[in-house]
């Protein structure tokens, strides 16, 4: 059995948590909270605490805690989707249950790994290793009881302890690579993706454990500051947002915090900011937007204050709009990010500048207006031309309306003038299917441009190494000039032609100036650049390091217009291998053979 999304938060949003817990736990009111004796551990001191506005629990000794239904699967020590079914049928809330299928029986196994991995990782946070981890989190302003309430991990500097720890559970390696808990190299050996960072969890807007993220301990800067787990069955990263297990405080208050990072969003939290929520190290998706909407329409952009936050903020902005949401910007002085506003200012200047938030136009006329002298008319027109992908995201006649008003008072120019440079003849940008496939096509088209000038290196080539025409003559290449050098050679080959001759290259023109084989100008161009590079030789070491990149080069190319949607995890891994082998190649007969190995991929 299994149960929408829609239809877990149509019972979380019925529930009364203090309730749930209540029937388990002897609760005492203690201010707008609860608490009571922690049922998972040896509890002597009151240290379960119950949060109905938050429509959370938790323990701050043992870490234990979640929802409703994560309380309820935890004490009943039954699966997140029967807790589901019971609780719906003791409160009376009318769900729908669907019958099982493969992949949510395999789903539920997922979330299963994910959740005893999310234990280790805490536990080991309190573990004699993780100094380091402690030090930092405490040097960012959280304590053990603030680690504990949002529950975050270590992940050990050893290569493999929660591969150990996991097989122990008879989890199979497969499972655990499909969620990138581990890695494996080519010789075989498996180790941790996580070790020695800092663990964040990722929650499902249900607030189950689907992913996480590492922030390295690391002093050495070649090795990446974050890392998130990669897609799975149950993570999808450019559908996801940090932080969406609290959408019920968005919806509750109407409006949502967009930040950069992990530990903004951390520190909102402490300060009582509890409608933050952060991309997963990627610029913000339409979907993701299309998640947020959910809840309110209504969002705060708090990105960084440096160069790369306002872009990121600008480029948010269009996507936002393209969804319909009221947006303003938030600014901080004399800090990088909100987590050092927070910590140097608090609660009360934070909310000062929420007060003073600019509107997402004005924040976009101050941005573009410090980039531009309104002395220079060209300075003027590209200024006005800046707020074409603005006014091309927007949804309503309305809002574009309301803008052009704005911006012809701001500028002194013609509302009309305006209304037909950035509306009637601004072509709409709306992020829509459509428009991420025109991108799509466009993508392809720049691959093929550049598959063309790599082809004709690539016979160039095979003028000068003959033999490599078996590796190329079943490859499906773009280009007139190559195909047809090809068809050359494989004429040739029938007729046993001597390629070690000197007339390679005469015959090659008597070709292709046959009534049957008509170039046109371009390509005339091309056989004339052939032919002179034909008669030009370089020492054979130079030769051979060309060689060898132009092959690279090509396979390169042509992994960027390779289908990738039906790849399976198990394709994935191998394809990795096979571009991580390929790059290593130091010959065109090692490359040769490798590609040959793998060339099923394809």
């Amino acid at each position: 059995m299994y149960f929408r999304n829609e239809d877990i938060e149509k019972l979380l949003d019925s529930l009364r948590i203090e309730e749930v817990v209540g029937e388990f736990v002897d609760l005492k009111k203690s201010g707008s909270s609860y608490k009571g004796l922690c049922p998972f551990h040896a509890d002597t001191n009151p240290s379960f605490s119950v949060k109905p506005e938050k429509r959370i629990c938790k323990c701050f000794v043992c870490g234990a805690g979640g929802n409703a239904i994560n309380f309820y699967s935890k004490i009943k020590n039954i699966p997140y989707m029967e807790a589901v079914k019971e609780l719906a049928k003791k409160y009376r809330v009318n769900i729908k249950e669907y019958n099982a299928k493969n992949i949510d029986v395999d789903n539920e196994k997922f979330y299963q790994i994910m959740e005893d991995s999310h234990n280790f990782f805490m536990d080991k946070m309190f573990a004699q290793e993780s100094r380091t981890a402690l030090n930092y989190l405490s040097n960012r302003g959280l304590d053990t009881d603030l680690i504990k309430e949002h529950r975050l991990g270590y992940a050990p500097a050893k290569w493999s302890e929660l591969y150990e720890f996991l097989k122990e559970k008879n989890y199979s390696d497969e499972d655990l690579l499909t969620l990138g808990l581990i890695k494996q190299n080519e010789e075989g050996r498996i180790y941790d993706t996580f070790r020695n960072r800092i663990i964040f969890p990722i929650f499902s807007i249900s607030n189950r454990i689907i992913a996480f993220g590492g922030r390295s301990l690391e002093k050495d800067d070649s090795i990446p500051k974050y890392i998130n787990s990669p897609d799975t069955p149950i993570f999808k990263k450019g559908r996801n947002i940090y932080g969406i297990e609290r959408a019920t405080n968005i919806r509750n208050k109407n409006y949502s915090i967009l930040m950069e990072g992990y530990m903004d969003v951390l520190s909102a939290n402490i300060f009582d900011f509890d409608t933050s929520i952060a991309p997963l190290g990627t610029a913000l998706t339409i979907e993701q937007a299309q998640l947020i909407k959910r809840y309110s329409s209504n969002i705060l952009l708090s990105f960084d204050t440096d160069k790369a936050g306002k872009a990121a903020t600008e480029r948010a902005s269009f996507i936002l709009k393209s969804q319909g949401f009221n947006i303003r910007v938030l600014q901080f002085d004399g800090a990088k990010d909100p987590d050092e506003y927070l910590k140097k200012n608090g609660r009360e200047a934070f909310l000062k500048v929420v007060e003073n938030s600019l509107e997402i136009f004005d924040f976009l006329y101050e941005l573009y207006s410090s980039e531009y002298d309104f002395t220079n008319i060209i300075a003027k027109q590209n200024f006005i031309e800046r707020f074409k992908d603005f006014f091309g995201y927007l949804t309503t006649d309305l809002e574009k309306e309301m803008y052009l008003k704005n911006l012809s008072q701001k500028t002194d120019i013609n509302i009309d003038i305006l209304r037909k440079t950035l509306i009637e003849e601004n072509k709409k940008k709306f992020i829509s299917k459509d428009y991420i496939k025109q991108k799509e096509e466009e993508l392809e088209k720049k691959v093929f441009k550049e598959a063309n000038n790599l082809e004709l290196s690539i016979v160039e080539m095979l003028f000068k190494k003959p033999e490599y025409y078996e590796f190329f003559k079943n490859e499906e290449l773009e280009s007139d000039i190559a195909n047809k050098t090809l068809k050359f050679f494989e004429e040739k080959i029938k007729e046993n032609f001597n390629f070690e001759s000197n007339n390679l290259m005469r015959e090659f023109e008597k070709y292709i100036k046959s009534d049957n084989n008509y170039l046109d100008n371009k390509e005339n161009n091309n056989i004339a650049r052939i032919i002179l590079n034909y008669v030009v030789d370089l020492p054979e070491h130079e030769k051979e390091k060309n060689y060898i990149e132009l092959f690279k080069s090509y396979f390169r190319v042509k992994i960027k217009s390779r289908d990738k949607t039906k790849d399976d995890f198990q394709k994935k891994v191998y394809f990795s291998k096979f571009k991580e082998k390929i790059e290593k190649s130091k010959s065109v007969e090692e490359f040769i053979e490798i590609y040959n190995s793998f060339r099923y991929l394809f």
